[in-house]
């Protein structure tokens, strides 16, 4: 598959978790932190390829439930269903808008975040109460205050870089 084959695709992965794990905790905010794979993974829902979203999100759920240290697979399926909506989102509504990207980054994060913690709700019995909720809105608000930042950056070194070829017909 093209998608995977992809070498600096997997670098840029790469580089994204590592500073996920190693740097971002330095800008946390009490128990808010950003995510940076939510920010990449709405750049190439609308910058990129939106087709392509689902086994992307795959791979870095999958990747995401190694590192974690929950049940596995409770970070693959609420990626899956974060990318499912954030899929239908960008084919709706028009890409290359600022406010549309930030508004489709807030909804996914939120609704990721949320089904994550059902997930953990009926895996692991943890409560799903209102400061649950609260923490769930302000890493989505925080993420997408970094992301309104980092999306000018992700098309100046990304889009050439990950840019699906369109070919001619005529």
């Amino acid at each position: 598959m093209y998608l995977f084959s992809n070498k600096r695709l997997i670098l840029i992965l790469a580089f994204l978790f590592w500073l996920e794990i190693s740097i971002l905790p330095l800008f946390s905010i009490g128990r808010v932190k950003p995510d940076l794979i939510f920010v990449f993974l709405s750049f190439y829902a609308f910058q990129i390829d939106w087709k392509r979203l689902i086994p992307l999100a795959f791979v870095l759920g999958i990747v995401r439930d190694l590192l974690a240290n929950s049940f596995f697979g409770l970070e693959t399926a609420s990626l899956i269903g974060g990318a499912l909506f954030l899929q239908f989102f960008a084919d709706q509504f028009y890409r290359d808008e600022r406010w549309v990207q930030a508004l489709g980054l807030f909804s996914f994060s939120w609704l990721t975040l949320i089904l994550y913690a059902f997930f953990c709700f009926v895996t692991d019995g943890h409560p799903f109460n209102e400061p649950i909720l609260m923490n769930t809105f302000f890493i989505s608000l925080y993420t997408t205050g970094l992301g309104v930042l980092l999306f000018p950056l992700f098309t100046k070194w990304f889009k050439h870089a990950l840019h699906v070829k369109q070919y001619e017909l005529f």
